[in-house]
């Protein structure tokens, strides 16, 4: 990439950030969407723009609004700006989702090829999206806290900028095989 190019990322990034359309996040002490998104202190861009005006669909890496402590309980609600954790999206409104066979079945079709502890069934319900981390031998998710109400729900990752060799758009590897822990706490 040439100079011009990143001098000009790097601008429409502030005005979009000054303007509150996009944010930045950072991996602080977590992995559980590793290896999507860079462990402990990787760093990418989100934007809270496109729910607005639509509401996520499968496979997207969303953030929410949820209390408690990483590492510790968690608790999706609307109401609180404590903490905002990033998972992907798996269930939509009406979908039933079961961890079964050592994958995720989502209306009787497996999701993807990650590996994934048998959970019971979840029937989501107006409003509600089952989400999970893609690493997920160390992930606490909605198999833990349930589902994700639409309304804690405010942005999605677009982009990965840090470390710079990891910088591109995140994708949905459905064949990943899961790290596991690789920093001091869990998430």
């Amino acid at each position: 990439m040439t100079i011009a190019v990143l001098t000009a990322i790097v601008v429409l990034v502030a005005v979009l950030s000054v303007t509150g359309l996009i944010l930045t996040g950072y991996a602080q002490g977590t992995f559980s969407m590793a290896p999507t998104l860079p462990a402990c202190n990787g760093r990418h861009l989100d934007e809270d723009f496109t729910y607005r005006f639509r509401d996520p669909h499968r496979g997207e890496i969303v953030l929410f609004h949820a209390r408690g402590e990483i590492g510790g309980t968690i608790t999706p609600d609307p109401n609180s700006t404590q903490l905002g954790i990033t998972k992907r999206v798996i269930g939509i409104p009406g979908d039933k989702v079961v961890g079964r066979n050592g994958r995720v079945f989502v209306d009787g079709k497996k999701a993807d090829d990650i590996p994934t502890d048998p959970f019971r069934a979840v029937r989501l319900g107006d409003g509600q999206y089952f989400v999970l981390g893609d690493n997920r031998i160390a992930s606490v998710d909605s198999r833990a806290f349930g589902p994700v109400p639409r309304k804690a729900i405010y942005g999605r990752v677009v982009l990965v900028f840090w470390p710079l060799g990891r910088f591109g758009v995140p994708r949905y590897n459905k064949h990943l095989k899961p790290p596991g822990p690789l920093c001091a706490a869990m998430s």
